[in-house]
This record gives structure tokens, sequence and C-alpha cells, in this order.
């Protein structure tokens, strides 16, 4: 009887140990996977080119792709349409979209179906063409190097309209143009409209608050007035 016990006791040591250890096991290999993954996707550098080397069968295995510790966007894409008299080019009215979609989608959560559906359309619009823009941007640059960046935009702006997807992108922005001039009770009686692409600086945490820091604006892309027909 007593050998039975310490058999049954030691043999439910031995589990205990066993289970205990593959705990520790588990649980080292959950924190070394993501001190792994941590260092991949940190922004160039020492350790990451490092591991980089050193564990390319890991990278491409799991294939890090994930935005989790990477920096967030120093910057907010704003769309611009521009509305003005014909006659009286002085007399024009300027609307910001997409701080508007932002806000709305933010005010009728979560019941914002319908403000979900205009943001994925008009930003893949923006996007498409911004994507577009700075591809034929690095073009010249690479051709014709040392001209000026303002120079180098207006050269990819003029090439995004050679595009055979510049003509989608731009005619749902000047839809939308017309969605939010209703909106906003303005009418296109012998009015004209431009659209202008810019990325305005986000402030760094550090001068969260502060309003007399500058959140400068790049131009991305522009087209030039044309009347509504």
């Amino acid at each position: 009887m007593e050998t039975f016990l310490v058999k049954n006791i030691c043999s439910l040591l031995m589990k205990n140990s066993f289970y205990s250890l593959l705990s520790y096991l588990c649980l080292g290999t959950f924190f070394l996977y993501w001190l792994i993954i941590f260092i991949l996707v940190m922004p160039p550098g020492y350790a990451n080119k490092t591991m980089s080397e050193k564990a390319p069968m890991f990278k491409n295995m799991f294939g890090i792709s994930w935005k989790l510790f990477t920096p967030p966007f120093t910057y907010n894409d704003r769309l611009y349409f521009i509305v003005r008299d014909i006659e009286r080019p002085d007399r024009a009215d300027t609307l910001e979209a997409l701080e508007k979609i932002a806000l709305q989608k933010q005010r009728n959560a979560p019941f914002n179906d319908e403000e979900n559906v205009i943001d994925h359309l008009v930003n893949n619009n923006v996007s498409g063409i911004k994507r577009t823009v700075w591809f034929n941007k690095k073009m010249p640059s690479q051709d014709t190097p040392g001209t000026t960046d303002s120079l180098y935009i207006a050269h990819a702006i003029a090439a995004v309209a050679a595009t055979n997807n510049f003509t989608a992108f731009v005619t749902t922005l000047n839809n939308y143009c017309r969605v939010i001039l209703k909106e906003n009770n303005i009418d296109t009686i012998r009015k004209e409209f431009k659209i202008i692409i810019t990325e305005k600086k986000i402030p760094p945490f550090k001068h969260i608050g502060d309003t007399s820091f500058l959140q400068k604006e790049t131009l991305v892309f522009e087209t030039p007035y044309k009347p509504f027909y």
C-alpha cells in the first residue's frame, strides 16, 4: 500500500513538474516570438538589420506585415474643392471634404454605414491619385536631378492625366464635389471649380495643444479650373 502511494505521489510530482516546465516553455516561446516581431517591424536600425540578416527564414516564414509597432503617420490627407464665379473669380468658396467625412463617421457611430461607404469611396480615389503622383514624381527626379521639388510635383501632376485610372479617380471626386455643394446650398450656375489634394502635417505629441505650431501643407495634386456642365 505504501509503495503504491509513493509511486502515485512520485508520478503526480513528475507530471506537475512536466506541466510546470511546459507552461514556462510556452510562455518563454511566446515572449521570444513577440520580441523578434517587435525588432523586425522597428524602423530601420542596427537591431532590425542584424535580426533580418541572422534570421531571414523567420521573416520569410511568418511574413511580417503588421503595423502594430510602426510609427504613426505624420500627416493627414486633405481634399479641397474650390468653387468660384466665372465672371467674378474673387468670389470663391473653399470646402474641405475628408475631415468632414471623418467627423460625420465619428458623430454617427456605430450606425454609420453610409458614412463608411462614402469614406471608403472618396479616400480610395484620393489614395489612388496620390500613388500615381508620387510614382510619376520619381521619374523626373531620377532623370533630371537637382530640380526644385515643386517642379517635380508639377511634372508628376501633368503625368497623372495620361494614366488610365485618372478619369475614373477625378470623375468620382467631381461627383462628390456636387454632393457637398448641394449639402451646403451652393449653386453651380456660371461657376467653375478645381480639386486640390494636400498632406497636412500633424503636430508631434509634445506640441499637441500648441496653437502656435505651424501645420505645414504640402501640395500633392491640383486640377485646373473647369466649369460645371
